[in-house]
């Protein structure tokens, strides 16, 4: 993401090998770096910039000694970078940690408005519809940042706003179904209607985030898809 991003790059790599002062630390001059890094990094530019010639090594870290033991040979299975079911799952609290500041935030505010009108007092309508919409924002998390992840390849379609709102849309079925609102009222329709288009919404947004977690996207592919489905 950051090579492709070009947060990890030429310059910066050159800026940091300068700031670490790392001639004076080692004796040898070369750089081992993660295979997809390499989308960012121009090595003859390195090179000719601080000295350090550059290697590419393994995908993983956890390979790095076998990559130097091989003689800075990586084998096949060292190049090859998969994206399974749990190192989906692995990825999920860095979702989570980036959407929960902003969740705590909006919490208050939901009780606060809830509060307002309604049958009864103040207190009693925020406790309960305060209550009915933070559920609701927490499956649409739930939706975007749990769901789609687990669910990537089996969700129809490429772009990741595309796969959250369809796991959006089923989570929002669900909350609606448990909530109980009643239609035949109608704040309990607009009650209904909101939640059923403001939760596969906000679970298609919260999926657009995973384009960093990824394996597969590309820096043009993910602003080609936020411009269409900002909007």
């Amino acid at each position: 993401c950051a090579a492709g991003k070009g947060t990890f790059g030429t310059e910066e790599l050159v800026r940091r090998i300068e700031a670490s002062g790392l001639k004076e630390i080692v004796s040898h001059r070369a750089l081992i770096l993660p295979q997809l890094g390499a989308p960012g990094v121009a090595a003859h530019k390195v090179k000719k910039l601080s000295g350090f010639g550059v290697r590419y090594g393994s995908i993983a870290a956890r390979d790095i000694p076998a990559y130097i033991d091989a003689g800075f040979t990586a084998a096949a299975d060292m190049r090859l970078k998969t994206f399974a079911l749990w190192e989906r799952a692995v990825l999920i609290p860095v979702e989570i940690t980036a959407v929960l500041k902003p969740l705590l935030a909006i919490i208050p505010v939901l009780f606060l408005i809830g509060g307002i009108g309604g049958p009864s007092g103040f207190w009693e309508n925020s406790l309960r519809n305060g209550f009915t919409a933070t559920l609701a924002f927490i499956s649409a998390v739930i939706g975007g940042a749990v769901l789609t992840p687990l669910l990537l390849p089996h969700l129809p379609g490429r772009a990741f706003s595309v796969k959250g709102l369809q796991a959006g849309a089923a989570i929002a079925a669900f909350f609606v179904w448990a909530a109980g609102f009643e239609i035949q009222t109608l704040s309990g329709r607009l009650e209904f209607v909101a939640w059923i288009l403001l939760i596969p919404a906000l679970s298609a947004y919260l999926a657009m985030s995973f384009t960093g977690c990824s394996t597969f996207t590309s820096l043009s592919g993910v602003r080609k898809e936020i411009s269409r489905a900002l909007p």
